[in-house]
């Protein structure tokens, strides 16, 4: 699948990839890298939502509105 680079520069096989390029990703390169990832549809335009980036993406995680232990 392919991908657009965001928020930093990635060193992948070998190569380092600038913010903003595009580049076709196995699902097994993409471990750990959903913040970083936009996916694209053939049309290389950024889809509506990845589940599988989405997961393990900080935006994907709720913060709690509540600081220590308040009785």
């Amino acid at each position: 699948m392919k991908y657009k680079i965001d928020k930093s520069d990635l060193f992948i096989n070998n190569k380092l990839h600038p913010e903003g390029s595009e580049i076709e990703l196995s699902s097994e390169q993409t471990e750990g890298l959903g913040y970083f990832l936009i996916p694209l549809n053939n049309n290389s335009e950024p889809t509506e939502g990845c589940p599988e980036l989405v997961s393990g993406s900080v935006e994907g995680q709720k913060k709690s509105n509540t600081k220590g232990n308040k009785k």
